[in-house]
């Protein structure tokens, strides 16, 4: 199944079911939206669990104006964290997932 994970707040916990649902053969994508995008900077708290998530085969976006909101250049994110638009963030959950999941 093709999961869409949409991350307001801290994206710990979410990070860690997607992670397990890829290893139960999902395809899972979480979009680090708002105050989670802030997660996508090196040297955050939470960048570890991003590239840990990363590692076990999650695919995690970040929104490009929520990290603007927080002074972060799209350059300047966790290696592999992929920067989208809001109209990405749009056709994944209309067209690129089964699921979404808003947490």
């Amino acid at each position: 199944m093709r999961t869409a994970v949409l991350v307001s707040g801290d994206p710990s916990w979410p990070l860690g079911l997607a992670s397990a649902w890829v290893a139960a053969g999902d395809a899972v994508t979480v979009v680090l939206l708002d105050a989670a995008a802030a997660a996508a900077r090196p040297g955050h708290a939470a960048a570890a669990a991003v590239a840990a998530a990363m590692s076990a085969g999650v695919a995690v976006v970040a929104h490009d104006d929520a990290l603007r909101r927080r002074g972060l250049e799209p350059g300047a994110v966790v290696d592999g964290v992929k920067v989208v638009d809001l109209e990405e963030v749009t056709d994944l959950v209309a067209e690129g997932s089964d699921k979404a999941v808003w947490l």
